[in-house]
């Protein structure tokens, strides 16, 4: 189903890797090869040590609620029509967070410390975009 309302998010060099990840379903992000931390957002240098050899890796797409909050009143117009909408902070199992919010479908509320997993909408220009459904 797209996403008639959402504008599409800035894809430049550096994210390309992510969305093309995405097409396939799956979320991808950095890696310091230097250390293994992980890093999100797009960085270009490892915050942990510093190094730049930064590479692509498919993650698990799971992990846990570390905070979330839910959007009764409209202040975008691409909110309208999604209300309520559940915002979300997942911590990644990679030790990243994430900042998103729920799938479409899941109108319930949401707790700190639910299990999460990724799941991809499409915007209404076919871009897709990780979204959140409870379990794993």
């Amino acid at each position: 189903m797209a996403d008639e309302a959402h504008p599409t998010p800035p894809v430049d060099e550096r994210s390309v890797p992510f969305f093309e990840a995405a097409e396939r379903g799956v979320l991808a992000l950095q890696r310091c090869e230097a250390c293994g931390a992980f890093l999100h957002p797009v960085r270009g240098r490892c915050t942990r040590c510093g190094d730049t050899r930064i590479v692509w890796v498919d993650a698990s797409g799971r992990g846990r609620v570390w905070s979330h909050g839910r959007l009764h009143r409209s202040y975008l117009p691409e909110h309208e029509g999604l209300l309520p909408l559940s915002l979300v902070w997942v911590e990644l199992d990679e030790g990243v967070r994430f900042a998103s919010r729920l799938a479409r479908e899941e109108r319930v509320g949401v707790h700190t410390g639910d299990r999460v997993a990724v799941v991809f909408e499409r915007l209404a220009d076919g871009t897709p975009v990780p979204v959140f459904r409870r379990g794993t």
